[in-house]
């Protein structure tokens, strides 16, 4: 049996990164046209931490708050793709 890496030891070598599937408990959930008619109401709801799924014919997104997590997925996630051909 290959003993598999986890893509956190690949991304960032030895030092392991928080897990961050907790920021993504949704509690609840909006259509976009939900979300928009009470954006200020539900933007100032994720800036008090509350995350959402919006979701629509074209597929769902969330809307979480900004974490020093969140930076470092982004982070991780913009350097992969920037090496990609």
């Amino acid at each position: 049996m290959v003993e598999r890496r986890l893509w956190e030891a690949d991304a960032v070598g030895s030092n392991p990164i928080t897990p961050i599937y907790n920021l993504f408990l949704i509690v609840e959930k909006f259509t976009v046209e939900e979300f928009q008619s009470d954006f200020d109401n539900l933007m100032e709801r994720v800036e008090n931490g509350e995350s959402f799924l919006i979701t629509s014919e074209y597929g769902d997104a969330v809307i979480v708050p900004y974490t020093d997590e969140i930076e470092e997925v982004v982070r991780i996630h913009t350097e992969l793709n920037n090496d990609a051909p």
